[in-house]
């Protein structure tokens, strides 16, 4: 069965599961684990992601995310590239880190998103890490309870839903004990956590956008990112490869694949150029935020 398409649409609550290729150790020691973590923040501010809860196991990685503008393909697309190349450069290694395609859930937050929270961050403890949660480095929790500015974890959301820090402390406390939870990942469609329809609900709203969004001629969108990138549409639909036009032309490009959702084929369409030529813009420039993100 070929792989449904993934659902992007802003505010949505992802729950992603990465795991190492063929379930080897992604984390071989502390410098691995804090490089991650690095990685991380530096994405989340990038992306414009909020991020609820995450756990760093030696094989695989919890993150429970909520899209801002930006597609949740390219926060994770920076994100395990930069680590990838960092793992790799410490040992010497080529090739993938980590399993295939990653799992995406989108997640009914009503519902999952206490739940989920408290879930990921006693991963540690089931797994017979840890006895408590808190004595585990690696993950989102201890961002709760302490008085600091938590970097990675938005905390201030699930503390005025609990109640406090205290409050929160006991919510996950009283999950001690409990199992692996099967619910979490026998999904409805393989895509979705929540009541019967809530996928379809997502599905025809999400469908929604994109048709409204379809009517906004690709050439006017063009216009507004020309000015965006602070030159011409001509020149960025010209044949002008000095450097300075080049990299507003890659800027262009990406925003109208990764921003505002236009295909690759149509973007492609309107510049004159084939696919695989718009392909190598983004990848040359996915490559070169990464480098920069080091």
């Amino acid at each position: 069965m070929s792989r449904r398409p993934r659902i992007f649409a802003p505010g949505l609550l992802y729950h992603v599961i990465v795991r190492g290729n063929q379930r080897r150790k992604t984390f071989r020691c502390d410098d691995d684990y804090k490089a991650y973590l690095d990685r991380l923040e530096r994405y989340r501010a990038k992306c414009h992601v909020r991020i609820y809860a995450y756990c760093l196991m030696p094989n695989h990685v919890h993150l429970l995310v909520e899209t801002g503008s930006t597609p949740l393909a390219k926060f994770m697309q920076g994100l395990q590239q930069s680590y990838t190349q960092h793992f790799n450069r410490s040992y010497r290694k080529v090739g993938h880190l980590f399993q295939g395609r990653y799992k995406a859930i989108i997640c009914d937050r009503d519902k999952y998103l206490l739940a989920l929270v408290r879930y990921i961050h006693l991963n540690p403890v089931r797994a017979k890490l840890v006895t408590r949660p808190e004595r585990y480095s690696y993950s989102g929790h201890n961002s709760y309870l302490t008085n600091g500015t938590a970097k990675i974890v938005e905390v201030t959301p699930i503390l005025k839903l609990l109640g406090g820090k205290k409050a929160y402390e006991r919510f996950v406390l009283e999950g001690l004990g409990g199992n692996h939870n099967e619910a979490y990942y026998a999904v409805e469609d393989q895509r979705f956590l929540g009541e019967q329809g809530f996928g379809e609900a997502i599905s025809r709203g999400t469908e929604q956008n994109e048709e409204r969004r379809a009517k906004k001629p690709i050439e006017t969108t063009f216009r507004e990112i020309a000015r965006r990138v602070e030159t011409t549409p001509g020149l960025l639909r010209g044949r002008d490869r000095r450097w300075d036009i080049s990299t507003k032309r890659a800027e262009a490009v990406a925003l109208l694949v990764w921003e505002y959702g236009y295909a690759v084929s149509e973007v492609a369409k309107y510049l004159g150029r084939d696919q695989a030529n718009i392909s190598t813009m983004l990848s040359r420039l996915s490559a070169r935020e990464t480098e920069r993100s080091r």
